[in-house]
């Protein structure tokens, strides 16, 4: 009997201390192997997930590399300071006997919401909340010093004053050469080291182009541990972990003059501009200074649909008149005309249908005068003496039909740095047709075949005031590490053609025929800028959509007699008759210009 009971002690004893080992086999398997496995349905790890199960983040830092303008000014990774609501203890009351009702009424009113919309918001939180600018939006509110001073006095135990990097401010921005950012795939997700979180990854623009260089080495966040309800362990604190790398992210120094960028674009909201663009350089360097493109976009929120994130300023469009500098140039470099040329218009020029404005005659007048009026006639004549050979070779030699943005090869780890990777070429024609005189002349007046980009079209005018010489128009200047120290200068260089460079003679002709723009002819009404400015007027015939319409344009320098900045100013499709728009826009951003350089 006694021995029946010894022996089914033992195999119970046997049988639980089987379980026991095939336990601790099991939790062995769990912790050595299946930890690093990715839970079915779902982008993490166990790991990882039991690290959710007990802690609760936010992140404050992307960790993605800055972007500044020319002065050091942040124009994407701005830090702010902002206030972070942590989850409660499950014992944590207000009650009559403390002050913390009291402390809360005050920060509602440190924040500008009632007490019951603060408590409506942070009531029941069991995830740590960043305090929004607006109710239902992500966009943190940036406190001001007074107003983070007064969070941070009320020593309020769940709330925190931290730094928190913003990417973009969420305005509407004519700077689409900044790009955007996107949700990045499942196979860069997994090669992240940003932890938990689904990186972003750049989509367009620089944020795409230096991707490689500023997606960072992980984020930054502030968490707090918590109990399977999601309640604030007791005695636990707030923690801020981050990557404590020295030299990431990295800093990204523009050509960019963040304060004249954001002023042309309030122009441009000024005015009632459907597309188009204003590029200003610098014409000593030919650096970007500003690029605005217009529709704005948000980079926070992009419709693929839409199409407002596209940077019209690279973008190739019908020049118009404009072009009639590239004809000049050809014509005087070949030899087939003089500044001082007599001509005849009687408003038709007799051939394709050509015509000057209205129909209306010119009269006698020369080459320099036609400049200044935009004479068809006068250009019309000058393409049917030359081949559409020398047309182009002209173009190409001042920068046109052909991509003309900064660039180096194996910089920074990458076999070609583009920073204006989606820049157009452009063309002069499509075809090259020998003995197709109506295709010259069309080419000749900048309508069939010609697009131009703004920023081509800018740097045409730096190129002139170089004396032929190409430059490259840069928007990157500096690479540095987050201590400061530098790890790539980007100098500038030039862009010159293959088939040679415009004579300084002739760049220095095109200069003051220019300024005859604006003293004698299209460009009158800009006599009244506060600097004297040059230049020449365009307006393009098109159709969008199969209905007529127009490219403005007016690109040139200024003050006339110390060049300082070039200017091109593309408005498109505006109805035919309109007033012009980008001749008015001209003259505001150089007012602007003179404004802020104090002259």
């Amino acid at each position: 009997m006694h021995k029946a009971i010894h022996r089914r002690i033992m195999w119970v004893l046997l049988v639980l201390s089987a379980l026991v080992v095939l336990l601790m086999v099991r939790l062995a398997w769990v912790q050595l192997v299946l930890k690093n496995r990715h839970v079915p349905g779902r982008e993490y790890t166990l790991a990882q997930m039991a690290e959710v199960q007990s802690e609760r983040e936010t992140v404050l830092d992307s960790g993605r590399g800055r972007l500044y303008d020319r002065s050091g000014k942040p124009l994407a990774g701005e830090t702010i300071r902002v206030a972070v609501f942590f989850p409660e203890e499950q014992s944590a009351r207000y009650s009559p006997g403390n002050d913390s009702i009291q402390r809360m009424r005050r920060l509602a009113s440190v924040l500008e919401v009632t007490y019951g919309e603060l408590q409506s918001r942070i009531s029941g939180i069991k995830e740590p909340l960043v305090w929004p600018a607006d109710p239902g939006s992500k966009r943190p509110l940036a406190l001001t010093p007074d107003q983070a001073a007064a969070v941070e006095q009320l020593g309020l135990e769940e709330v925190r004053v931290l730094p928190f990097t913003r990417r973009h401010n969420e305005k509407l921005s004519g700077s689409q050469w900044m790009g955007y950012l996107s949700e990045a795939s499942k196979e860069k997700a997994k090669q992240s080291s940003t932890g938990l979180r689904v990186p972003l990854t750049g989509t367009d623009g620089l944020e795409k182009t230096l991707e490689p260089l500023i997606e960072g080495v992980g984020h930054t966040e502030a968490y707090v541990q918590v109990d399977a309800r999601g309640n604030k362990l007791p005695g636990s604190k707030i923690h801020v972990k981050a990557p404590g790398n020295p030299y990431y992210p990295l800093s990204v120094y523009t050509t960019i003059n963040k304060k004249l960028q954001e002023g042309i674009e309030d122009l441009v909201s000024g005015e009632d501009l459907k597309e188009g663009a204003v590029v200003v350089l610098d014409t000593a360097t030919g650096d970007i200074e500003a690029m605005v493109s217009f529709p704005f976009y948000n980079p926070e929120q992009i419709s693929p649909e839409e199409g407002e994130w596209n940077n019209r300023a690279l973008q190739a469009a019908v020049p118009g008149s404009i072009f009639k500098i590239v004809t000049a140039a050809a014509a005087l470099e070949a030899g087939v005309t003089s500044p001082d040329e007599k001509f005849y218009c009687s408003g038709h020029y007799g051939k394709y249908g050509l015509t000057c404005l209205n129909g209306k005659g010119h009269g006698s007048l020369t080459l320099a005068q036609g400049f200044a009026v935009s004479c068809n006639t006068v250009f019309a004549t000058l393409a049917e003496r030359l081949s559409g050979a020398q047309l182009q070779t002209t173009a190409l030699a001042l920068g046109l039909g052909r991509d003309i943005g900064w660039q180096a090869k194996n910089t920074l780890g990458l076999p070609v740095l583009r920073p204006l990777a989606g820049e157009q070429p452009g063309t002069i024609f499509t075809t090259l047709l020998p003995d197709d005189g109506g295709a010259r002349v069309q080419a000749a007046i900048g309508q069939r075949d010609v697009r131009v980009t703004p920023l081509q079209a800018a740097n045409l005018i730096v190129t002139l005031l170089h004396g032929g010489e190409v430059r490259a128009p840069r928007i990157l200047q500096r690479i540095a590490f987050r201590n400061g120290q530098t790890l790539q200068e980007l100098p500038a260089h030039l862009a010159p053609a293959k088939a040679g460079r415009v004579s300084s003679a002739t760049s220095k002709l095109l200069q003051s025929w220019m300024r005859k723009v604006v003293t004698e002819g299209t460009g009158s009404r800009l006599q009244g800028t506060r600097w004297p400015v040059a230049g020449k007027s365009g307006t393009a015939q098109t159709f969008v959509k199969g209905v007529p319409r127009n490219n403005q344009w007016f690109i040139g320098y200024g003050p006339a007699d110390h060049p300082r900045y070039a200017v091109a100013v593309a408005v498109e499709n505006v109805a035919p008759g309109s007033l012009h728009a980008a001749t008015k826009l001209f003259g505001q951003v150089f007012d602007l210009l003179s404004a802020s350089s104090g002259e």
